[in-house]
């Protein structure tokens, strides 16, 4: 057994050391508990009966992952309260913000996001809460969180494009459009800003354009985040006009063009199977 199992099922072990009792839910329903606490807020409650379902199906490793991804939920919470370092803190402030996101917990999300923005106050903490405000559908405040940004200076392409996103699902379309009109992609534009320019355009009706952008930025994206950038694209509001169509389904298609490392991370490369084959640089 590997050891970051081990140390699970210990933890698990110490939580819920009383005997399970004759007529007790079953490990699929303490499971399911679970994320319905974890929906509601209730962290110590999800943790509870996430350990009782991998206590009950010790074979279930989706149980124990759930169990092991509350309990560093939890810390992380601890932390953002207890941490003097201003690095470690916002270390601590994006992992919980990503892991509020991973779990479908929005409302968790921005609230960290607008604590890291009002601590550090950079255009990438700025993106961020905007981002998480958007994912909520408080366009008002993502606009506000954006044209703050424009006004202290920060005015790169990303931070305009989500701005002429919250306009349009404001329905500012005419001064999305303008907004759009104003943004120039360089050759080399990163994943990210494709995307968000590829909802502006999306959100204003231009659907040509939107698709071309897509299938660039699923080019270029390393094929561990494709599917996730796939994932939003399938449900993101902004490409509500052209979700159904074929030409979507085609750019969704879209495959990556850059090569991955499938470095093991190992501690040497000796004894790796991968050894020759990973793509690692040397």
């Amino acid at each position: 057994m590997k050891r970051g199992h081990l140390a699970v099922l210990v933890a698990i072990g110490v939580l819920m050391w009383t005997p399970v009792l004759v007529g007790a839910e079953s490990p699929a329903e303490a499971f399911a508990r679970g994320k319905s606490l974890l929906e509601k807020g209730d962290f110590d409650g999800a943790l509870s009966a996430f350990a009782a379902a991998a206590r009950g199906d010790l074979d279930n490793e989706g149980y124990r992952q759930q169990y092991a991804l509350v309990r560093r939920i939890l810390d992380l919470r601890k932390q953002l309260e207890a941490e003097q370092d201003p690095e470690r803190w916002e270390y601590a402030a994006r992992a919980l913000h990503a892991f509020y996101l991973d779990q479908g917990l929005h409302g968790h999300a921005v609230d960290v996001a607008r604590r890291m923005h009002e601590k550090i106050g950079t255009a990438a903490s700025g993106t961020m809460l905007a981002e998480t405000e958007l994912a909520l559908n408080r366009n008002a405040d993502a606009e506000k969180t954006l044209a703050a940004l424009e006004r202290q200076g920060h005015s790169a392409p990303v931070v305009r494009a989500l701005r002429g996103v919250a306009l349009a699902r404001l329905g500012k379309t005419d001064e999305a459009k303008k907004l759009a009109a104003t943004i120039s992609l360089d050759d080399d534009a990163g994943p990210q800003m494709l995307y968000s320019m590829a909802r502006l355009q999306g959100a204003t009706g231009n659907s040509e354009a939107a698709l071309k952008l897509l299938e660039r930025c699923f080019q270029t994206l390393p094929p561990s985040r494709l599917e996730n950038f796939k994932e939003h694209a399938r449900r993101c509001p902004d490409f509500a006009l052209m979700a159904s169509t074929a030409v979507f389904a085609k750019a969704l298609a879209t495959e990556s063009q850059v090569a991955e490392s499938k470095c093991s991370g190992g501690s040497g490369c000796a004894g790796c199977p991968m050894r020759g084959k990973c793509g690692k640089a040397e």
